[in-house]
């Protein structure tokens, strides 16, 4: 064998190496005092290492919205990254016919948002859930079940040896799309990070199942502005968002 032929062979090895990800056992279970709140966590045997499954295969559930709203109607919208929960509080006391659940992926930010709903009363048809909503979306929610999505002022990983946290990506609008019901669909996009939001509409712009139908422009949703962009707007930032319509 030649230098060429090892070095081919290496190359070969290693990109089998780079694409092969664990799947993981993963189990969703509504807290023991706070309702509102659902976990979605590694299954574990107790000390913190998650199980992988034995085939390596994704851990689907078997789940459906009335297991989270008992009285749902079918009309469920998803928030990606609720904060404190400024506006699934609003939204839901506003809405009291629309299902919707938050996520975050830490307890902390999970439980201030389940509080805020459980004061004005909306946890009927609001929830939380705490982890990750990615893997959530994939494993857990059928076909063609969501209304709409909301996804406001993301944590934008600004480094760049961090952009692979961030969850706008192909990967994840493929799932956005699955779980939309058909016809067109709406899910509403802000941040104040200029690079971030560059990235993401590029990546709408790129997947062929949904339209920027405006770019950068779009009021508050409904008038209602997260606890983040009040404080950006105090603090003179440039404010970004958009509506993108998914149709199938």
């Amino acid at each position: 064998m030649n230098n060429e032929e090892k070095t081919n062979e290496l190359t070969e090895e290693s990109c089998e190496k780079q694409v092969v990800i664990p799947e993981f056992y993963r189990d969703l279970k509504q807290d023991e005092k706070d309702s509102g709140i659902w976990h979605y966590v590694f299954r574990t045997n107790g000390d913190r290492k998650p199980i992988k499954t034995p085939d390596n295969q994704p851990h689907k559930l078997d789940f459906n919205w009335a297991d989270m709203f008992p009285d749902c109607n079918g009309h469920v919208e998803v928030e990606i990254g609720s904060g404190k929960g400024n506006f699934i509080t609003d939204y839901a006391e506003r809405h009291p016919d629309i299902f919707i659940m938050g996520s975050e992926w830490d307890y902390t930010w999970a439980a201030f948002a389940h509080e805020r709903m459980k004061k004005r009363g909306v946890l009927g048809n609001a929830a939380m859930l705490r982890g990750d909503v990615f893997y959530f979306l994939r494993d857990a929610v059928k076909d063609n079940t969501v209304d709409a999505f909301h996804m406001y002022f993301p944590d934008p990983w600004p480094k760049e040896r961090h952009h692979k946290n961030r969850l706008l990506r192909p990967d994840f609008l493929a799932e956005v799309a699955r779980v939309l019901k058909p016809g067109k669909r709406i899910f509403y996009w802000g941040t104040d990070h200029k690079e971030y939001n560059e990235i993401a509409l590029e990546t709408f712009d790129a997947f062929p199942t949904c339209k920027v139908v405006v770019r950068n422009t779009a009021e508050p949703t409904e008038g209602i502005e997260t606890g983040f962009e009040r404080k950006y707007k105090k603090e003179g930032r440039p404010i970004y968002r958009s509506i993108i319509e998914f149709f199938k």
